[in-house]
């Protein structure tokens, strides 16, 4: 095999094993960085759920009217799909 089907040759093993710890930091990099990102999204849901919540305990029949309107809209998206139609 040559270098560009995978065989690096025979390289010490000095290297492979700082190419081997060079990619276990690598790893630990990516996973601290996806948990971080998630840790930030679960706190920008957070905070967004609290703000909605704010502001349907504030206006509580503007919240009522936005739900049955969006419940109509659901219902006749829905009955436009359910009814066969007319041909």
């Amino acid at each position: 095999m040559n270098a560009k089907n995978g065989d690096l040759g025979t390289g010490s093993g000095q290297d492979n094993e700082q190419v081997k710890e060079h990619l276990r930091a690598a790893k630990d990099a990516a996973a601290s960085a996806a948990r971080a990102r998630a840790r930030q999204a679960q706190d920008w849901a957070r905070s967004q759920l609290d703000d909605m919540q704010e502001r349907i305990e504030a206006q509580p029949y503007k919240a009522s009217a936005w739900a049955l309107g969006v419940g109509f809209l659901a219902g006749v998206l829905l009955m436009s799909l359910v009814r066969p139609g007319r041909r």
